[in-house]
């Protein structure tokens, strides 16, 4: 297995990339027409790192269409939609095709869905509560700056908008100017804004674009926020093009980065944007993380240099590490930290359990269109699947255990439950009378994520302070006050190789204040310890017994604003990385650790900590 990864990921003519992930595969598809004289580019992959070629998404329709753009497939009930724009590039309209697998064939399901005379970029997205949006680019011919922007209208089902398209980022600024003069659309200053992919975080939407023209140096993606999909106002734009730059843009060698999706990794957790370059006359595929940095959308990129290959899961498929027992497969779990997704067939009745030596903590079965939860108290939690959702068909079940607080929900729609466990699971159990019919596609990766949404007596259960009570939860973020004193503050369970991602910022400090990280605490505080420190400018201090060394950060660093630090430790070694740039690199103990911080009169404010074990 592949440690590293280098950009591009698949080196050869792949324009606008979207990239699916149903179950442990990828599916890339394309622009364009395929080596075999079909429609769309298709490659799969096992870990979006390497990719295989495979046959042409769908046949060209039998009117003799030239152009077929940005491909983008959907999952609902056992169906794969792919929505794409077909045209002569002057006349554009989105359509719709099926197939029952994701690599296609597809087949043109005769629906159009839009009415305008230009439409292209399609791109569905489902809110939490299940609901369904197609986002697209169309002209403003009568917009102050004429151009291309970006709509969204709901989805009534697959094949049918509701027709009410409402703008969501039109052109505002010189860096959104496609051509200053474009004779054929009569010489006017055009703009262009397009490719949407939208996301949502702590409540609030997050809609990428591209915008301008690859042969500028503004051109870039760039991202709009709204607290609501289908807001009476257009998403606040971030990047001004001058004060305030898209977070991806040509710099160096890599030129032209644009037209991006978004995909989870193999381990369902860390985000990356996938997005074409130009390296000569074509555009190649890469790939690079995506974060959220207090509410700022980060893309760490555009790389080209060796970077750390997306984790793989602990745990992959329903054969090796787990145990045949009558109808039901158990797999010991070697840490009560894990996220794990899988595909489940509601019709073939699933049950899934969370075990220890005593028996199950919690069960969740489905008899028909029922779902039940089930404590040791035998408490029950029950819920119905949605009207609309095809009960002989797969669909997604996610469970994530954190020590003994544990979710599980059905993403796609409103079902989601939390409980609290009285003790540690040791074991996980899915059983069904035909366990290779009622399941597919089983991930498991080991490690926590923490986004400080849960109410505080969750947090309290996990999280050990000194002193203790010195920190409190509100509105998505953990607020620790060590005002006069020295603190720490530690998280389990003990863990082996793992990436530490933490954000974090310097809310306020007495003098002298400051905050640090025990990225691999072993017992006590044994370990480094790493703070960061105004020491003329401000520096990474790393101490590791009597030792010190310093290490500079970047001018532009400022501790009051949230900064992300991301510590990969294998083997003996930890390197530290200021969002994507090393900071440095320093020996740590080798063995399970946990990881720890601490404060010295100081307000230090989390955002988010994740950790995810390295296989």
């Amino acid at each position: 297995m592949n440690r590293t990864y280098r950009n591009p990921v698949y080196p050869h003519s792949f324009p606008d990339p979207f990239v699916l992930k149903y179950g442990t595969e990828f599916w890339a598809y394309c622009t364009g027409f395929w080596h075999d004289g079909r429609c769309f580019g298709v490659l799969r992959s096992n870990d979006l790192v390497h990719w295989e070629t495979q046959p042409g998404a769908m046949a060209p329709l039998p009117d003799n269409y030239p152009e077929y753009w940005a491909p983008e497939v959907a999952y609902w009930n056992g169906t794969f939609y792919l929505y794409y724009s077909v045209g002569n590039e002057a006349h554009m309209e989105l359509r719709v095709a099926t197939s029952q697998l994701p690599g296609g064939p597809f087949v043109d399901s005769g629906h159009r869905l839009t009415e305008q005379e230009f439409a292209i970029d399609a791109h569905v997205f489902t809110d939490a509560d299940g609901d369904r949006y197609l986002f697209y680019a169309t002209d403003f011919l009568d917009h102050p700056r004429v151009g291309t922007g970006t709509v969204a209208d709901r989805l009534l089902d697959p094949f049918t908008l509701a027709g009410q398209p409402r703008p969501v980022t039109r052109a505002l600024h010189d860096w959104h100017i496609y051509d200053p003069n474009r004779v054929e659309k009569g010489g006017v200053r055009w703009h262009t804004i397009e490719g949407p992919s939208v996301l949502r975080h702590k409540g609030r939407y997050y809609q990428m674009f591209s915008a301008g023209n690859w042969q500028f140096p503004g051109y870039g993606v760039s991202y709009a926020t709204n607290d609501a999909v289908l807001s009476p106002r257009e998403w606040t734009q971030v990047a001004d093009g001058v004060r305030v730059l898209p977070i991806l843009r040509s710099e160096g060698e890599v030129v032209g980065p644009g037209h991006n999706s978004v995909v989870p990794g193999p381990d369902n957790r860390q985000l990356f944007c996938v997005y074409h370059r130009w390296v000569g006359d074509e555009r190649v595929m890469s790939i690079d993380r995506l974060e959220w940095i207090g509410d700022r959308l980060a893309v760490l990129g555009p790389t080209t240099t060796l970077q750390p290959a997306p984790i793989q899961p602990g745990v992959t498929g329903f054969t090796a590490g787990w145990e045949q027992a009558r109808d039901s497969r158990h797999l010991a779990l070697r840490y009560p930290a894990f996220l794990a997704e899988m595909y489940v067939r509601p019709a073939a009745g699933p049950r899934l359990s969370l075990m220890d030596e005593s028996g199950a903590l919690l069960q969740l079965s489905v008899d028909g269109r029922e779902l039940t939860l089930t404590t040791p108290d035998r408490r029950s939690s029950a819920a119905s699947l949605p009207s609309g959702l095809a009960t002989d068909s797969f669909h997604r079940l996610r469970i994530a255990a954190d020590g003994n607080r544990v979710s599980l929900d059905l993403p796609g729609t409103a079902i989601r439950w939390e409980a609290v466990l009285d003790r540690l699971p040791g074991t996980l159990a899915v059983s069904a009378d035909d366990p290779h019919r009622t399941f597919q596609g089983f991930a498991l990766t080991y490690g926590w994520e923490e986004t400080f949404e849960a109410p505080v007596s969750d947090v309290d259960l996990l999280w050990e302070s000194r002193p203790a009570g010195s920190f409190s939860v509100r509105d998505g973020q953990l607020f620790w006050d060590t005002e006069g004193t020295s603190g720490l503050m530690q998280r389990g369970p003990s863990l082996p190789e793992y990436e530490l991602v933490v954000n974090l910022r310097l809310a306020r400090a007495g003098t002298g204040g400051h905050y640090g990280v025990h990225p691999a605490l072993v017992s006590g505080e044994t370990g480094p310890l790493i703070t960061v420190e105004a020491r003329g400018g401000w520096s990474l201090i790393v101490r590791d017994g009597s030792q010190e060394t310093s290490y500079p950060l970047p001018l532009e660093f400022t501790p009051s604003t949230f900064q992300q630090f991301r510590f990969w430790k294998q083997g003996g070694t930890l390197t530290v990385r200021l969002e994507n740039l090393v900071v440095a690199e320093i020996g740590v103990p080798v063995g399970p650790s946990t990881v720890g911080f601490v404060a010295r009169d100081a307000l230090v404010v989390f955002d988010m900590v994740r950790v995810t074990v390295v296989p």
